[in-house]
């Protein structure tokens, strides 16, 4: 009530009114300094003109005033979580020009990530806190507004920010993370603006800000989100507004990093077995390297960043096909240890990891150690099997690090192969520290080796030894020795454990036979011998202990898939513990998959084995029994007769011939994938009726590889796989060119490796195998439309270490469906096949090439009876070798291919090379690849 004229004011007027001028005074100055503006109930609200104020001192002081002209925050007395709006109707966040902002009422928020790093702040503390957020939300909108920051990749890549149509089926713009905790809170998942200025927030008024122990030191942000705040840091620096401070010490990633002692990163590729067709397409992983310290770290101890979709232990099923195919899983970044990837990779599953080096340079080497450590707390991205997969992943991980505004584009849109990502990775060039432009990727010729493919170096080393023990010792002394390695070779394992028991009795025979001059000399050989006969018994157990699992798998009646075991469990436990360093300091997360199922089994119902399950676990405690007879003789023999050989000095040499053998294949072997081929091609036909034709075919594939093709990114030489290889030929003419044929191999697989001797089960284990679906077009066939399915047993007649050079011979079956518009006409029947290649001198596998078949069928149908078949292609493969980053593949070929009756045929006859009555197909061609 007011005082009357006259008599004195009331106690505490005088205060009231003092007050409120400073506080009237306090708005007109933020209205004069930084264009604020507060009216009406804000302006009234003491403690909300002191967090504006604190809000507005939080930021580099060219930042206080931004741009855009006067800015007005609008006070309602509407409630809303955390005082700011949302983006509704009910609760906008501004007004359309950006000209106000709105704030509300506060009230907390059950959104966990929001509140995630306050939960040491009072609830008055807490208000404080979102009230001076809000200031620098609403400023920092502004800037960005200015700037474009968040329009820039360099912000956009770290979320992976994705635009309207920029990707097939994207409507809206998205966020490639998924997961809400890598966003500061809800509303930045709504766009690239609004995940800068939500991070923003948290960047300038961090929680240690009211309260000094608010959260540890390296649950601070400066300490969890390296990346933005570098980006926001180089931003200001950019626009001349200000300098942050250094980041300061974060021990756990200090500790973690190592960085003044990281040497490189390198890529690893987990290559194809050349058996299982189900691993043709290999998985890409990251390997950060450090240089050896004061304390000397194990190989199996070191870190590797595997990119994995996180199924838990879910069947692999239909379910799980599709859920792969169509998001239903997740990709993280697990940084687990070599050991764990050599066991599952190399031991398990007995595919070699091929090494890549990333000449990055120093600063991006860094920034790759920071992508590392936030990508595995909150780094969940979509999987899809086609185009979201790992190595989709390694992409995003890397351009999210590369400096000076380089990106390396994903190799497809609709398929992201991890050997077409090599391609992608080595075609993009850098400048290394001497100014030498090189590739960002370099291949190490030492790969990690799986015990697969020792063994069969093994057994190669085995046969060049007993005939270097030949030359050395007498006949007698080496038939023990030929006795034991005959039985070494067998494919059952008891007799492989009779083997080894009179294995140190032959070695010790041979060794004492030996001349004093030549002594040395066979005591290394025979150590060596024995060494090698090791490996391939280890190959052996690995392999049943791979083949035990899978059993076991399959015979699990229950499994409880709580926590790991569920997919989607296991992401939301897993994220729930990387939320907080200090706990996850103290526990060690499980990400070895094959512990994991190890340790779910013992406690799991299962059914009893069948027959032949209980044959294959009898027989791998067979081969287990002969691995430890194996070492148990290797041991005593080094331990006695053989003590006297240097087994560092072994293991050395024996790096060293891998290595050189493997440098020397790189060379000779063309860098590029069979990803995403083109060749056109240029010729003539030679049809049975009328003159000669021009023709001109294009070619292309999404991807191909051929058997006998030596490729550093590729697949194993000894394997084919092709996937929607078509070629189209036309006849070039005045006016629109005529249609002559086309073909399309939707999916064709071969494979010539064995199994290893002491691995074969049955006769289809010494042998390789071949499937192939396909359909073709023919205008001059009376039925012009063909859909094929084949299948065929191989068999390796010779070849070559490498199978750059081999002659193989096939059998198998043929079906085919040919129509027209008016009839159909299936057929089947057995088909015969001959591959030969010849590899010839020079890099990038040169070949000469030879492929026939011959196909007799009963055909159904309207015209029912038999029918052959029979083409052959000859090719010469002639690489050219690189201009500036193209390479150019020259394939000159020779082709004929005929259908018809052969049983009217009366055969050849003196002096004439005419072919039987039928469709006679002939051509001649030059074909040109450049990539």
């Amino acid at each position: 009530m007011a005082a009357r004229a006259g008599e004195p004011a009331p106690a505490g007027v005088p205060e009231m009114l003092s007050n409120a001028t400073a506080l009237a005074a306090r708005v007109a100055a933020l209205e004069g300094t930084a264009g604020i503006v507060l009216r009406d109930a804000a302006a009234r609200d003491a403690a909300l003109v002191a967090d504006v104020e604190a809000g507005l001192a939080a930021l580099p002081p060219a930042m206080r005033r931004p741009p855009g002209g006067r800015l007005e925050f609008v006070l309602h007395p509407e409630a809303a979580p955390l005082g700011l709006g949302d983006g509704s109707e009910a609760h906008p966040d501004w007004s359309g020009t950006r000209e106000q902002f709105h704030l509300y009422r506060y009230v907390p928020t059950e959104e966990r990530r929001a509140a995630l790093r306050l939960s040491r702040l009072t609830d008055a503390e807490t208000e404080h806190l979102w009230r001076r957020r809000a200031v620098v939300h609403a400023v920092m909108q502004r800037w960005d507004d200015a700037h474009g920051w968040s329009r820039r990749p360099q912000w956009r890549r770290l979320d992976g920010w994705v635009l309207p149509f920029e990707r097939p089926l994207n409507w809206k713009e998205t966020a490639s993370i998924t997961y809400a905790g890598a966003f500061s809170r809800a509303r930045g998942q709504v766009s690239a603006s609004l995940d800068l200025v939500t991070f923003a927030e948290e960047l300038f008024v961090p929680a240690e800000s009211l309260r000094a122990d608010a959260l540890p030191v390296d649950d601070q942000v400066r300490c969890q989100e390296l990346s933005k705040a570098r980006a926001v840091s180089e931003f200001l620096a950019e626009a001349r507004l200000g300098v942050l401070p250094a980041r300061g010490g974060c021990p756990a990633f200090d500790t973690w990093a190592e960085a003044d002692a990281l040497s490189h990163l390198e890529v690893l590729m987990v290559a194809a077995t050349g058996r299982q067709p189900q691993s043709l397409f290999g998985h890409l992983l990251l390997r950060p390297v450090w240089r050896e310290g004061a304390v000397v770290q194990g190989p199996g101890f070191e870190r590797v960043v595997q990119l994995v979709a996180l199924t838990g232990m879910e069947s692999k099923g239909l379910g799980y096909l599709m859920k792969g195919m169509t998001g239903g899983y997740s990709t993280v970044f697990l940084t687990g240890t070599l050991g764990d990837v050599s066991h599952e990779s190399l031991e398990l599953e007995q595919r070699t990891i091929r090494r890549f080096r990333l000449n990055l340079t120093p600063g991006e080497s860094q920034r790759m150690l920071e992508r590392i450590w936030e990508l595995e707390r909150r780094g969940y991205l979509g999987y899809y099997f086609f185009t979201d997969n790992c190595a989709a992943a390694l992409l995003f991980m890397l351009n999210g690090a590369l400096e000076d505004g380089r990106r390396v584009k994903a190799p497809g849109t609709l398929w992201v192969l991890p050997t077409a990502t090599l391609d992608t990775l080595a075609k993009t060039q850098v400048v290394d520290a001497n100014g030498r432009a090189v590739s960002l990727l370099e291949h190490i010729p030492d790969a990690f080796e799986s015990t697969g493919e020792r063994a069969r170096r093994a057994l190669a080393e085995q046969e060049r030894l007993i005939a270097r023990l030949a030359a050395l010792l007498p006949a007698s002394a080496l038939v023990p020795l030929r006795g034991v390695h005959r039985q070494l070779q067998a494919a059952e394992p008891t007799v492989r454990r009779q083997g080894y028991e009179h294995l140190t009795h032959a070695v010790t025979t041979a060794l004492d036979s030996a001349r004093p001059l030549s002594r040395g000399e066979a005591r290394d050989a025979l150590h060596a011998w024995v060494a090698h006969a090791v490996r391939v018994e280890r190959a052996a157990v690995d392999q049943a202990e791979g083949e035990t699992l899978a059993i076991e798998r399959e015979r699990l009646v229950s499994l409880d898939l709580q926590g790991e075991g569920a997919a989607s469990n296991g992401a939301a436990d897993r994220q729930r513990l990387f939320e907080r360093e200090d706990v996850l300091q103290r526990k060690l997360a499980v990400l070895d998959r094959t512990a994991l199922l190890q340790q779910a089994l013992e406690s799991a119902v299962k059914r009893p084995p069948t027959p032949d399950e209980l044959k294959a676990l009898v027989r791998a405690e067979q081969t287990e029994a002969a691995f430890a007879a194996a070492t148990e003789a290797q041991g005593t023999l080094n331990d006695g007769p053989l003590a006297e050989v240097d087994p560092r000095a072994f293991l050395a040499s024996d790096h060293q011939r891998k290595t050189v053998a493997e440098a020397a294949w790189a060379r000779g072997a063309q860098r590029d994938s069979g990803a995403a081929r083109t060749v056109v091609s240029g010729g003539v036909d030679f049809p049975a009726r009328g003159s000669a034709r021009p023709v001109v075919s294009l070619r292309t594939a999404a991807m191909g590889e051929a058997l006998g093709d030596e490729r550093l990114h590729g697949f194993q030489s000894s394997s084919e796989l092709r996937v929607l290889d078509g070629e189209l030929s036309v006849e070039p003419r005045w006016g629109v060119p005529r249609i002559l044929g086309s073909s399309l191999t939707l999916v064709g697989y071969r494979t010539l490796l064995p199994e290893l001797p002491q691995q074969q089960r049955s006769l289809s284990d010494s042998l390789g195998w071949g499937a192939e679906a396909k359909m073709s077009t023919d205008p001059d066939r009376a039925l012009p439309y063909r859909a094929l399915l084949r299948a065929e047993a191989l068999g390796v007649v010779a070849a070559s270490e490498r199978f750059d050079t081999f002659l193989a011979v096939g059998l198998g079956a043929q079906a085919t469906m040919t129509w027209s518009q008016w009839q159909t006409a299936p057929a089947v029947g057995p088909r015969l096949s001959l591959a030969h290649r010849t590899g010839l001198p020079g890099p990038g596998g040169s070949a000469l090439r030879l492929e026939a078949a011959y196909a007799p069928a009963w055909r159904a149908g309207t015209v029912s009876g038999f029918t052959d078949e029979a083409d052959a292609t000859l090719q010469v493969e002639w690489y050219l070798g690189r201009v500036a980053q193209w390479s150019v593949l020259l394939t000159p070929r020779a082709q004929v291919h005929w259908e018809g009756p052969l049983g009217a045929w009366a055969g050849l006859r003196l002096g004439s090379a005419t072919l039987p009555e039928g469709l006679a197909q002939r051509r001649l061609a030059l074909g040109v690849e450049v990539r």
